[in-house]
């Protein structure tokens, strides 16, 4: 079954088109990425240490996962957004995070 998709644009005008939401298998895959990345102390179940990597590897899991195409193709998707300005990334990357909720920033 097709999901249903939003487009947004990116501050320099480029075409996103996301999932409106992650299936469970795909919220356990970048779940899982921040469980193997951190040390959690067993008495008091707080995290002492995260992963240096673990911020840039959920990011793009996230992009994968929830980025359908970029700039109207679904061509090399993340090679594509890190090739472009820090500010679309961080964009999309925040938009791809409302996902789960459908909380969308309005297309211009």
């Amino acid at each position: 079954m097709e999901r249903e998709t939003k487009k947004i644009k990116t501050p320099s005008g480029k075409e996103v088109e996301l999932k409106t939401y992650l299936t469970a298998r795909e919220r356990n895959e970048l779940r899982n990425i921040f469980l193997k990345g951190m040390t959690v102390e067993p008495s008091t179940a707080q995290v002492k240490e995260i992963s240096g990597e673990l911020i840039e590897e959920a990011e793009r899991k996230l992009i994968e996962l929830a980025v359908v195409s970029f700039d109207n193709s679904a061509e090399n998707i993340i090679g594509r957004i890190l090739d472009g300005t820090p500010e679309d990334y961080d964009f999309i990357v925040s938009e791809a995070n409302k996902i789960s909720t459908g909380n969308f920033t309005k297309a211009k």
